[in-house]
C-alpha cells in the first residue's frame, strides 16, 4: 500500500530536507554554478544580528528552525527519522548526519536556524545558512566541530578551469603561492585550492570543499560561495524581518518550531530580461514559421502512390503497413457501438453540459499571492502544516490560487454535517460566493471565445477583406452563444436574477471511500471499484441501507419554495427533461425525493438541495429523518474543536481511512518484514481523523491541516520499510518492465553484433547491454534461451510469496506473459500481463 516507483529513493529525499535545514548551504553548492568556495573561518566580532542579517530583496526563499537541538533531540523530527534509520537502508551519509546531530543536540538545543535561498541576484550566495548561538564562545565551541565534519559527507570537488587559472590576490612583498588572509567583513575573496595527489604518474588535480564555514560573533554560517556581509544586505536597505509581509506571516507562526517564508513577488533579478530587440526578432521568426507553415497547407504535396485515386491517394501506404504486420486480408469491421439507451443519453448530455459550465471556472490567469508563510509543529498526537496567503490588498478572495474564477464567500457555520449521515467517511465544505464566480467564469469564457476568434481571424492573412470583417462580425455575435447562455435558453430562466438569489453560500460534497473509488479517486487501502450492493439485513438483522455509487453534493437553500420550482428547469437546462425521463417523486416526512429514471435524483433536506444517485439520496433522507446525522457523531465534533469561528471551507477524513490502512497492515503481517511489523504493532492502534480549515481573519487567507501522528510514523515506516525491502507486488512491476525491455535489447543485439542471432544473458552482460545485478536487487531470476532464431526468457521469484508471487515469460514477440506458478516458470501458453 505504501510503495514508490524508486524504492531506493526515499532516504534520499529525507537526507537532502535534512541537509536543507541543518547544511542547505553545502547542498546548494553541487548545483551547476560557478562557485569559488573553500571551508574557512573568520572570527569577528563585527557581525550583524541575527534579524538584521538580510535585505528584502535578497532570497526569495527564508527559512527559520527555533530551538534546534530540542526538535532533533526529542519528539518531533527525531521520531520521523527513527524509522527510517531503523527500517531503511539510508546509507553512511544519512546516519552520519544523524549521528553528530544527536552528538550536538546539547550545543545546538536553543540555537536558531536561519536558511534562504533562490538568490535573485548574483553577488550573494546561491543558497545561506546561519545558527545562531546564546553566545560567542558556544559558536566558537561549535564551529571547529563543524569544519571537521562537513568534509566527511561533502567530499572535495574538482575545480573548474577557470577557478584555478584566477589570478591570486597577493601580499606586497609575498610569494605568489601566499594568498591574503580573509578580513571580517570581506570573507574569502579568492580561498585557494588544495592540490590532490595524481595516481600512478597521472597529474595533480585540483580539488575544493563545496562550501564555505564563516564564523563572527555568535554565528556560524555556511554558504556554497564566499559572501560579503555588506552584499546580504546593502546599506540603507531594509531588513527582511522590517517587511510588512514577512511579519504578518512571521507573527502568525511566531512559536512553532519550523517556519518558511516565500516571497513570491520579489522579482529575480539573477536572470537577464529579454531586451526589446530580442522580443522583436523572436516575434518576427515566429511569424516566419507561421507563414511558412500556412505556405505549406495551401499547396498540397503531389505524394499519392501510382496507379490510386487523388481521394485514395492512402490506400496504397496503409496495405503496406497492414502487410509489414503481417495482416493478409482487410481490416476487421470494428464491433458496432451498442445504440445507448434514452437514460444513457440524457446522462451523457446531462454530464457535458455541466462539465461546459464549469470549464470556465479555470479560465485566465492564476490569482497567486504576494507572499506565502508556512508552518510545520508537532502538538499532542497531531503533525500540524499551517500556511498563509498574503494577498494585495484589493485582490479576489480566491481560496485556490490556481482556480482564478472561484471566489470564497463569507465566514459561515458549516450546517452540511447536521443533513448527512453519521458514517460518512469525506466531508469537504467551503463557502463559495455564486454571483462573483457566476460573473467571473462568464466573462472568463467570452473573453477566452473573444480571443479564439481573433486568433482564427488572424491566421486568414491574405483573405478578403470583406470576408474577414463578416467573420468577426459573426464571431461576435457568437460570444454570447457559450454554454451558459445554451444552459438558459434550454431552462428558460436567467442564472443571475433567478437562480442564484434561490440558493446560499455553502457547498458541500461528501461519501463514503468506496464512492469516491468509484469516481476515479483512488483512497488508500480501498478497492478501485465499489463492491455491488448486497441484500438482506445486517448482523442486526436491520435492512441493509442502499450502497450509493456516487459523491453527494449539497447546496444550501434560501429560499425553498423558489428553488423547488426552478428544479424542472433545471433538468431541462442540463437535458434531462428533453430526454423524457420520467421523474418519481418519493415523500418521508417533511422531504420529497425527486428520482429521474435512476441516473440521479434530488431532495430538499433541512436547509440543502442534496443531489446524487437515488441510494445516496435516501441515505441522507433516512439518517435526517432518524436524527442520525454527522454532526451529532462525537469523533466529527471532537476533531472539529480547534477550527476557528471565521472558517470559510473544511475538510474532513474519519478514521476510516486509517483504519483501512492498519487492516491492511494485519492482512500482510504473516510476510511483512519482521522489524517493520514489530515497529508498526508498537502504534497506537486508536485510529483517527485527518481535518483541515481555511479562514480568513483579514490578514491573509489561513490553512491549516491536522494528521495523525501515527497515521504519519505508519506511512514513513512502510515506505522506509519498502526501500530497503521492496514489498512483492513492486518487485513483479519493475520485473515485468524489465522483461520487456530484455525483449527490446535482444532484438537490438539481432540486427547488430549478433549478426541475425539473439543473445544469451551472460553474452549482453558482458557487452553491459543488460545489467544482471538489477535481476537479484529486485528480488528475480531470469534465464534466457537461444535455440536458432529464437529466444524464450523467464523470470522466477527468488522467495517464492517473499520477494514475488507470479512468474514471467517473454520470446521475441515482445509480449509479456505470466501468472502465479508458486514459484515454477510461467510459459508461452500465460495469458499476457495487465499491470
Amino acid at each position: 500500500m505504501f510503495t514508490l516507483d524508486y524504492p531506493g529513493s526515499f532516504p534520499r529525499i529525507v537526507s537532502s530536507l535534512l541537509l536543507i535545514v541543518l547544511f542547505a548551504g553545502p547542498l546548494a553548492a553541487q548545483q551547476p554554478t560557478p562557485p569559488k568556495p573553500s571551508a574557512q573561518t573568520a572570527a569577528s566580532n563585527q557581525a550583524p544580528a541575527f534579524d538584521e542579517l538580510l535585505a528584502t530583496d535578497t532570497y526569495k526563499l527564508y527559512g527559520e528552525v527555533r530551538n534546534v537541538g530540542q526538535l532533533l533531540g526529542n519528539g518531533g523530527a527525531a521520531e520521523i527519522v527513527d524509522p527510517i534509520v531503523k527500517l531503511a537502508d539510508p546509507g553512511p551519509q544519512f546516519k552520519s548526519i544523524i549521528a553528530f546531530l544527536k552528538k550536538n543536540s546539547e550545543a545546538l538545543a536553543q540555537a536558531r536556524l536561519m536558511f534562504a535561498g533562490w538568490a535573485v541576484r548574483t553577488d550573494v550566495p546561491m543558497v545561506f545558512v546561519a545558527i545562531e548561538f546564546p553566545t560567542t564562545e558556544d559558536a566558537t565551541k561549535f564551529a571547529p566541530k563543524l569544519e571537521t565534519f562537513l568534509p566527511t559527507v561533502l567530499p572535495p570537488v574538482p575545480v573548474n578551469p577557470e577557478e584555478s587559472s584566477a589570478p591570486k590576490e597577493t601580499k606586497p612583498g609575498a610569494s605568489a603561492n601566499q594568498t591574503t588572509a580573509a578580513k571580517p567583513n570581506d570573507v574569502g575573496e579568492k580561498p585557494p585550492a588544495r592540490p590532490s595527489p595524481g595516481r600512478n604518474g597521472a597529474p595533480k588535480v585540483e580539488e575544493r570543499l563545496p562550501f564555505v564555514i564563516t564564523h563572527a560573533s555568535n554565528l556560524v554560517c555556511i554558504s556554497d560561495k564566499p559572501f560579503k556581509f555588506s552584499k546580504l544586505r546593502p546599506k540603507d536597505s531594509r531588513a527582511l524581518f522590517r517587511d510588512q509581509n514577512f511579519r504578518t506571516a512571521r507573527d502568525q507562526f511566531s512559536t512553532e518550531p519550523i517556519f518558511l517564508f516565500f516571497n513570491v513577488a520579489l522579482e529575480d533579478k539573477s536572470k537577464p530580461s529579454p531586451t526589446p530587440v530580442t522580443i522583436q526578432v523572436e516575434e518576427a521568426t515566429q511569424e516566419t514559421k507561421t507563414s511558412a507553415n500556412e505556405t505549406e497547407q495551401k499547396e498540397p504535396t503531389s505524394t499519392a502512390t501510382p496507379g490510386a485515386s487523388p481521394e485514395t491517394g492512402n490506400e496504397f501506404k496503409v496495405s503496406e503497413m497492414q502487410t509489414e504486420r503481417g495482416v493478409l486480408g482487410p481490416l476487421p469491421s470494428p464491433s458496432p457501438t451498442p445504440t445507448p439507451t434514452k437514460e444513457e443519453q440524457a446522462q451523457r448530455i446531462a454530464s457535458n453540459q455541466i462539465g461546459s459550465m464549469l470549464d470556465a471556472i479555470g479560465y485566465g490567469e492564476p490569482n497567486w499571492p504576494e507572499a506565502i508563510g508556512l508552518a510545520i509543529a508537532l502538538e499532542g498526537n497531531e503533525y500540524i502544516l499551517r500556511a498563509v496567503m498574503i494577498d494585495k490588498p484589493d485582490a479576489k478572495k480566491t481560496p485556490i490560487p490556481f482556480v482564478p474564477q472561484l471566489i470564497g464567500g463569507p465566514a459561515f457555520t458549516a450546517e452540511a454535517a447536521s443533513v448527512l449521515p453519521d458514517d460518512t467517511d469525506i466531508l469537504i465544505s467551503a463557502s463559495i460566493d455564486l454571483t462573483k464566480t457566476y460573473e467571473g467564469m462568464r466573462q472568463a469564457a467570452e473573453a477566452k471565445a473573444k480571443a479564439e476568434a481573433e486568433s482564427r481571424v488572424a491566421q486568414s492573412r491574405g483573405a478578403n477583406v470583406d470576408k474577414v470583417s463578416d467573420e468577426l462580425s459573426m464571431r461576435a455575435a457568437d460570444l454570447s452563444n457559450n454554454a451558459f447562455s445554451e444552459f438558459e435558453k434550454k431552462a428558460g430562466l436567467k442564472i443571475k436574477d433567478e437562480l442564484l438569489p434561490a440558493f446560499g453560500h455553502e457547498i458541500a460534497f461528501a461519501g463514503s471511500m468506496k464512492a469516491l473509488n468509484a469516481m476515479g479517486m483512488s483512497v488508500m487501502g480501498m478497492p478501485s471499484m465499489p463492491t455491488p450492493p448486497e441484500s438482506g439485513a445486517d448482523k442486526t438483522g436491520q435492512p441493509k441501507k442502499p450502497e450509493s455509487v456516487m459523491p453527494v453534493l449539497l447546496i444550501e437553500v434560501k429560499d425553498r419554495e423558489a428553488a423547488r420550482k426552478l428544479m424542472p428547469k433545471i433538468m431541462n437546462g442540463l437535458g434531462i427533461g428533453e430526454a423524457n425521463l420520467i421523474a418519481q417523486v418519493e415523500k418521508n416526512g417533511d422531504t420529497e425525493t425527486v428520482n429521474y429514471a435512476g441516473i440521479f435524483a434530488y431532495a430538499f433536506v433541512g436547509d440543502f438541495l442534496v443531489v446524487s444517485d437515488a441510494a445516496g439520496v435516501k441515505n441522507v433522507v433516512d439518517a435526517f429523518v432518524n436524527h442520525s446525522t454527522l454532526s451529532s457523531n462525537t469523533v466529527f465534533r471532537n476533531a472539529r474543536r480547534w477550527q476557528s469561528a471565521r472558517t470559510t471551507g473544511q475538510i474532513y477524513v474519519s478514521p476510516a481511512m486509517m483504519e483501512a490502512a492498519q487492516a491492511d497492515i494485519r492482512k500482510r503481517a504473516p510476510t511483512m518484514d519482521a522489524d517493520l511489523r514489530d515497529f508498526l504493532l508498537r502504534l497506537n492502534p486508536n485510529a483517527e481523523a485527518i481535518t483541515y480549515a481555511l479562514s480568513d481573519d483579514g490578514m491573509g487567507t489561513r490553512h491549516e491541516l491536522h494528521l495523525p501522528k501515527d497515521y504519519i510514523l505508519m506511512t514513513v515506516a512502510s515506505i522506509s520499510s519498502a526501500t530497503k525491502n521492496p514489498p512483492p507486488e513492486t518487485n513483479e512491476g519493475i520485473a515485468v518492465a524489465m522483461m520487456s525491455t530484455l525483449a527490446q535489447i535482444e532484438n537490438q543485439y539481432k540486427t547488430g553484433p549478433g549478426n541475425g542471432s539473439y543473445a544469451s544473458m551472460k553474452q549482453l552482460t558482458d557487452l553491459k547491454m543488460f545489467p544482471q545485478e538489477v535481476w537479484d536487487k529486485y528480488g528475480y531470476n531470469c534465464e534466457v534461451t537461444v535455440n536458432g532464431d529464437q529466444f524464450e526468457a523467464v523470470a522466477t521469484p527468488k522467495e517464492y510469496g517473499k520477494t514475488g508471487k507470479r512468474s514471467f515469460f517473454v520470446d521475441k514477440t515482445g509480449v509479456v506473459r505470466g501468472d502465479d506458478h508458486g514459484g515454477a516458470p510461467a510459459t508461452v501458453a500465460d495469458k499476457p500481463v495487465q499491470q
